[in-house]
């Protein structure tokens, strides 16, 4: 009898895993996550303050209720997420809109369609360098110009910012951290730097 109940058990246990496994599995004919947030209303404070500790994809492959987004945001709080109160709502407005399992999100933004013919453009959209700096003022690292008036004196300036870009870092222009991009081809990275010192 003890026999016969161990099987059943252990055939009961062998389908539940089965089961969960291929609910969790991706779709084959599903593509895979974006690289960087769904552009729209919050974008960019949104990617400053989640990318900072999490790759995009770890947002964009989830899809969850307006409740459990709350849920998320406090428990990153509470584990040591910069964001302020003031920055919680509009946050969370923006991940219970793009991706939410129970709504559609809106129709894509055109607030980061700007520049499509430009490279350095894409690259700087492709990377969420955008949600960190901005060209005139600082986010959550130096403006562009900021970094163009320290290192663009410097004769080797583009070879040293595009090793920072690769690298990441942290240090020279406060404790957050950069984070490394060391995916970006030696091409890229040169088009970025030399983007970079021209916003003097």
């Amino acid at each position: 009898m003890k026999g016969r109940f161990d099987r059943a058990f252990r055939l009961v246990t062998g389908l539940t895993l089965i089961i969960a496994a291929q609910a969790n599995a991706p779709a084959q004919d599903e593509p895979p996550p974006a690289k960087t947030l769904a552009p729209g209303k919050g974008v960019e404070l949104t990617t400053a303050r989640c990318v900072l500790c999490h790759d995009a994809t770890h947002i964009t492959r989830t899809k969850l209720s307006r409740g459990e987004w709350e849920f998320n945001i406090k428990n990153m709080i509470e584990r040591g997420a910069p964001i302020a109160p003031a920055e919680i709502a509009p946050i969370l407005e923006y991940l219970a809109a793009y991706y939410n399992r129970e709504a559609a999100p809106p129709p894509p933004a055109a607030a980061t369609t700007t520049a499509e013919g430009d490279p350095a453009a894409k690259l700087l959209n492709a990377n969420a360098c955008l949600a960190c700096h901005q060209t005139d003022k600082r986010v959550v690292g130096p403006s562009f110009r900021e970094v163009a008036a320290k290192y663009g004196a410097n004769s080797s300036a583009a070879t040293t910012l595009a090793a920072k870009i690769k690298q990441g870092g942290s240090g020279v222009w406060g404790p957050v951290p950069m984070p490394p991009n060391a995916g970006l081809s030696d091409a890229d990275l040169q088009q970025l730097a030399s983007w970079v010192l021209r916003q003097k």
